[in-house]
């Protein structure tokens, strides 16, 4: 096997870890919080339990920059971690959270795994390779676009009134689910992929490597995201003015 092979197996056991945890043992101890991590948001203990897992499979890889302990090891890769995506979802029982690992050289990110654990459902980009699959079974199959989506997806709608309304304007649907990384592993399912905040590595590097090929504007503070140059234009127009 490959070195990214190895590292695809590594993780997807890690996330089944995980996942069994999150969808089966999710014991009260688990809802506490225990401080603030590297990123800056409170880490509950789920959090800190997903990070350890993650630890424990990856740290062989390479230096670790994980949201809640910030930078671990080092060595010649350096992998991006964001060990709950959409922890509030979480510890909410919304089912809309999972993780996201990156994998990075001299700035480049070579490899990206964001996994869903409501469903189970997990993307996979190396290089031109570029899957997605599932937790409960191993068979792989191609990512296809939708070109029949209603809705886009708006990361910190509710920060961003003016935005909203340039969008109910212009008749551009959406919903606001509360994980950055899993919307941008989604961006070619959906209409669109907004966020507007602040911009951390640890929530879109794993994102905008497996939106390589669409349209993407990034800057400090801005994220869009779109499969049709049209709405792209429409959606960077509004987002700009604002």
């Amino acid at each position: 096997m490959t070195k990214m092979e190895t590292l695809f197996e590594d993780v997807k056991k890690a996330c089944q870890e995980v996942y069994q945890a999150v969808r089966f043992g999710m014991d009260e101890n688990f809802y506490q919080y225990a401080g603030r991590g590297a990123g800056g948001d409170l880490s509950s203990n789920i959090d800190l339990f997903a990070e350890k897992i993650f630890i424990k499979y990856l740290a062989k890889y390479g230096k670790i920059i994980s949201e809640e302990a910030g930078e671990i090891g080092e060595g010649e890769f350096t992998l991006i971690i964001d060990p709950i995506d959409g922890s509030d979802n979480l510890l909410s029982r919304f089912p809309y959270f999972g993780s996201s690992i990156a994998l990075m050289k001299d700035g480049k990110t070579l490899f990206s795994f964001i996994v869903n654990y409501a469903s189970g459902e997990f993307f996979v980009r190396d290089g031109s390779f570029y899957k997605k699959g599932s937790l409960l079974y191993e068979k792989l199959k191609d990512v296809q676009s939708n070109y029949h989506a209603r809705v886009g997806l708006f990361e910190k709608a509710y920060a961003n009134p003016n935005i909203v309304q340039g969008l109910k304007f212009a008749g551009l649907k959406f919903r606001s689910p509360g994980a950055v990384a899993l919307s941008l592993a989604y961006a070619r399912y959906v209409k669109f992929v907004i966020f507007v905040g602040e911009i951390r590595p640890y929530d879109v590097v794993a994102g905008l490597h497996q939106c390589e090929g669409l349209y993407t504007y990034k800057n400090d503070t801005i994220i869009v995201v779109s499969k049709e140059q049209e709405i792209f234009d429409k959606i960077y127009e509004i987002v700009i003015k604002d």
